[in-house]
């Protein structure tokens, strides 16, 4: 008979941690579906339509459907005694074309919306990644701290204290545009 092993300390919180990580996890994935169904309900109606039509457009269904009234309309009109669209089939064209000319504008607007929910989701990336960057920033100097409090020597990491200093974010955003100048062909 195998020995029972009850959990020591350590294990109990590292299973404890990994159980709050996860709710961490699933309660900032809800949020984030919180704020986008939010932001959903705000759109005008016509602009979810929009969006709707735009979804749909976009798949296969939408090319079959659409390859199957075209073929429809071609044979009606080829075959029928009474066409309403003899050859060349003029009317289908302008049915067309105003479909590519509406089709055209939803697709548009549901871009644009996209656009603008990137633009946000990439503010607030950076917005994280800044306040990451702080708090490793204020951990390091803790550790620092620590270390010297210990007479512990961490002058040979020297890429430690660089790291520990406040990041300059404007001076190294100013770089990156100037890179950025100096590789884009000129105008």
């Amino acid at each position: 008979m195998l020995p029972i092993r009850l959990p020591d300390e350590r294990t109990t919180t590292v299973r404890r941690t990994a159980h709050n990580v996860q709710g961490t996890v699933a309660k900032n994935i809800e949020s984030i579906l919180k704020l986008e169904q939010d932001d959903e309900r705000k759109l005008p109606h016509l602009h979810r339509v929009s969006h709707k039509v735009g979804e749909f457009v976009g798949t296969t269904y939408f090319v079959i459907i659409q390859a199957a009234l075209v073929i429809l309309w071609l044979f009606w009109n080829s075959s029928a005694a009474r066409s309403f669209d003899p050859y060349p089939f003029p009317l289908l064209s302008a049915v067309l074309a105003l479909e590519a000319v509406f089709l055209t504008s939803f697709v548009l607007i549901r871009q644009n919306t996209m656009d603008r929910q990137s633009e946000w989701r990439n503010h607030l990336d950076l917005q994280i990644n800044l306040l990451a960057e702080k708090e490793a920033t204020s951990i390091l100097k803790a550790l620092h701290e620590i270390a010297e409090h210990f007479d512990i020597d961490l002058k040979a990491q020297a890429e430690n204290r660089e790291l520990a200093q406040d990041t300059p974010v404007e001076s190294i955003a100013r770089n990156l545009r100037s890179k950025e100048k100096q590789r884009s062909p000129k105008s």
